[in-house]
């Protein structure tokens, strides 16, 4: 059994490696492949995007845009600015 294990050491260890990398997005939710257009394009339909925004904050941007109680366009694209420019210094 030991003799076993001895011999199919490297396959155990490359098994572990391909469940984690499987796993860890589910675990740490980042994504290792960055979502599709499709995606972006229907949570962000009607909001005009800063070109400030980096690609991996577009969604919150919209999200922010969204879900903001503030009745002013203006004041509420500053305000969703400044929160991703938050989540940037904060990172």
């Amino acid at each position: 059994m030991l003799k076993n294990i001895k011999n199919n050491f490297p396959i155990f260890i490359l098994i572990i490696i391909v469940v984690a990398g499987l796993g860890y997005p589910f675990y740490s939710g980042k994504r290792i492949m960055a979502p599709r257009l499709s995606e972006i394009d229907t949570q962000c339909y009607g909001v005009d995007v800063p070109e400030r925004i980096k690609h991996n904050d577009v969604l919150h941007f919209c999200s922010c845009i969204h879900t903001a109680g503030i009745e002013n366009k203006e004041e509420k694209y500053k305000y969703c600015m400044n929160q991703s420019s938050l989540e940037n210094q904060a990172s």
